[in-house]
């Protein structure tokens, strides 16, 4: 009986730690805009096997490529998205907005990202380590 109620409190622990720790920030609604805009470019297939990669690099979605440095600065931030996420067609709106700004955007090399899109390469550049 003991052991029972040994496994039950550790259970019940293990589900409030779990409930009190932070949730995940994915922003799904960036990708589907994203993968909506390019859905008939030549880009389209490069970016359905990059996923998340079109804007990220490593492991930790924490690490922003060029292009997802530039998308947050043209305001996709965390901050905006808590602001917006309730009221999805003016979340749709701020990304789409954000998504045409950061094309004039230049890498490291001067490219433009819009050119590198319309050329079918992935926009984004992982840093050279």
């Amino acid at each position: 009986m003991k052991k029972a109620g040994l496994i039950m409190l550790c259970g019940l622990l293990a589900a409030v730690f779990i409930g009190w720790s932070q949730s995940a920030s994915a922003r799904p609604q960036y990708k589907k805009e994203h993968d909506a805009k390019y859905k008939d470019s030549k880009i389209a297939g490069a970016l359905k096997e990059a996923k998340c990669n079109a804007c990220h690099y490593g492991k930790s979605k924490k690490n922003r490529n060029d292009y997802g440095k530039a998308l947050e600065k043209s305001g996709l931030s965390k901050k905006s998205y808590t602001e917006l996420k309730s009221d999805k067609p003016a979340l749709a709106k701020h990304v789409k907005e954000a998504l045409e700004k950061v094309l004039k955007e230049k890498n490291a090399d001067g490219e433009t990202f819009g050119d590198r899109i319309k050329a079918g390469k992935l926009p984004g550049t992982a840093p050279k380590e």
